[in-house]
């Protein structure tokens, strides 16, 4: 697996690989804004010439929030995401202190994969997420002391 710094070019694959995996997807121009701010980091990983991963993280001070990740279905289960958290963690700035995120409490492969990262539950947004259904689903927060 190559992991990159994300591109223009890739924004509509990022797009695309995201309305796959997330129901509340990023638009094509989402990504290209987050290439443009200075706090926000966007990589990907490839796998045999193809997009199979991606990334999206904030920091701020004292602090680093994970935006987005997510992994092509066909990917899964390959260490692909883990290997974008461990990215994530190597390139904090120096004083953080801390890493948030926020995941769909019906997505609990995803908390396991965060939980056997060292995150651990800090709260919860009730009703925060949409579902495609027009229901709502909480968000559970997330937590990594530094």
């Amino acid at each position: 697996v190559n992991i990159r710094r994300t591109v223009y070019a890739d924004c509509a694959a990022l797009a695309a690989l995201d309305a796959v995996c997330n129901p509340s997807a990023w638009t094509q121009r989402q990504f290209e804004s987050a290439l443009v701010s200075p706090s926000e980091q966007v990589f990907l990983a490839e796998k045999d010439g193809r997009i199979a991963a991606f990334i999206v993280w904030q920091n701020l001070p004292d602090e680093s929030e994970l935006h987005l990740i997510a992994t092509a279905p066909e990917c899964r289960r390959r260490g692909i995401a883990s290997a974008l958290l461990e990215y994530w963690y190597a390139h904090l700035l120096e004083d953080t202190q801390r890493l948030l995120l926020e995941v769909r409490a019906g997505n609990t492969a995803a908390q396991a994969l965060y939980a056997a990262h060292g995150f651990s539950i800090a709260g919860r947004r009730k009703n925060y997420y949409r579902t495609a259904d027009g229901k709502t689903e909480d968000a559970v927060l997330m937590e990594k002391i530094c």
